[in-house]
């Protein structure tokens, strides 16, 4: 007769033994530790000091005391001393301190998860969150993938009437930045806040048509050129573009002075911009007739006056400086000039004013050749 069971190797009551309570109570204690196996924890690697009787845990690799080189096995805490019972393939417990089944594969003990395939009618489902009555799925994370299947992908957003809003919100801290979608209506809507509060719509799309309107309005490029050839003459005074008369020449020899800064005279018509215009950029290329003429200095001006009243001198007038820029000129060749305008806003109607002055020794009035184009945004 065999000594123990097949499976559990529990013992055996031998025909004619003595003591048989011995051999029945040492299968009960296997029975006891293993069945429903429930214990303490499966990462725990050293025996704790003052522990249960009846404690259990998985002895994980690397235990020290009490545990050394019983990896993987069930510990158990049993009148007073540390027993040890080696797993079999497929054996399952419940691991009290993250709340999750394991299982043995034979080798390791593994955190059981079921092999789910399809998930139906669940009610809520928060990914690293909560989900709620309000928002059923939920997700929090820094990134959220919606991955084709082999071709295209759609995300559809339904909503039940026309009346209804089905649309993406941007939220900041939990308040509304921008929306899009058709919200109320079956036009397609983009809208913005700052606070959350009260919206901004800057574009609708006509359900029909699909004839774009913008409620806030739309700013618009424009482009002006300006250039010609500026005289360079031996004193490296400062010229603008003949202007005065509203109109732009080849010729540029509008005397402004030798001073740190052009002078300023109300005469000289610059490039009108509306009130309101944001000024981006003068850019362009310009090239020297001599190389006497080392570099130039360029200056840009907002000018303004009394409008609507007797602007006639210079009392009148307002010019506010923008920025400077120094570039020098090579000899034949082009050198591309930039003036970033920094989005100043003109705050009236007015002028863009343009000055240049040369740099160096000049022996004779040298030219200074010009194409450039000013940009600025104005509101639709």
């Amino acid at each position: 007769m065999s000594q123990s069971s097949l499976i559990l190797e529990l013992p055996y009551i031998q025909p004619a033994q003595a003591q048989k309570h011995v051999t029945h109570n040492e299968a009960l204690r296997v029975l006891d530790a293993i069945v429903q196996l429930s214990v303490a924890s499966a990462s725990v690697s050293a025996p704790p000091l003052s522990p249960e009787e009846g404690t259990r845990y998985l002895v994980p690799t690397g235990a020290t005391g009490d545990w050394v080189d019983q990896d993987g096995l069930i510990a158990v805490f049993d009148t007073g001393v540390w027993g040890f019972i080696a797993p079999q393939e497929g054996w399952q417990a419940y691991v009290q301190d993250i709340a999750a089944p394991m299982f043995f594969d034979g080798t390791s003990w593994l955190i059981a998860i079921p092999a789910i395939t399809e998930l139906h009618n669940i009610s809520a489902l928060g990914v690293n969150t909560t989900a709620d009555g309000t928002n059923p799925l939920a997700v929090s994370g820094a990134a959220t993938l919606l991955n084709h299947a082999g071709s295209g992908h759609q995300l559809k957003v339904n909503k039940a009437t026309e009346t209804d809003t089905a649309s993406l919100l941007f939220q900041t801290g939990w308040s509304g930045r921008a929306e899009m979608g058709a919200a109320g209506t079956d036009d397609f809507e983009i809208k913005v806040s700052g606070d959350g509060a009260a919206w901004n719509t800057g574009a609708v799309f006509d359900r029909d048509t699909g004839l774009a309107q913008f409620p806030s309005g739309a700013q618009i490029s424009n482009r002006v050129e300006v250039g010609g050839r500026f005289y360079c003459y031996t004193d490296n005074r400062w010229i603008t573009y003949n202007s005065s008369y509203g109109a732009q020449s080849e010729n540029n020899n509008t005397n402004c002075g030798t001073s740190l800064a052009p002078w300023l005279s109300w005469t000289q018509m610059g490039l009108f911009v509306p009130k309101g215009a944001v000024l981006t950029s003068m850019d362009g290329f310009m090239r020297s007739s001599s190389g006497e003429i080392t570099d130039v200095e360029l200056r840009a001006y907002f000018q303004t006056g009394t409008f609507g009243t007797t602007w006639a001198d210079n009392a009148d007038t307002t010019r506010t400086w923008i920025t400077t820029e120094t570039v020098a000129t090579p000899d034949p060749g082009f050198k591309r000039a930039t003036l970033d305008l920094e989005g100043t806003i003109a705050p009236e109607d007015g002028f863009l004013m343009f000055y240049v002055r040369p740099t160096g020794t000049l022996t004779a009035t040298r030219y200074l050749y010009a194409s450039m184009a000013l940009r600025y945004l104005t509101a639709d």
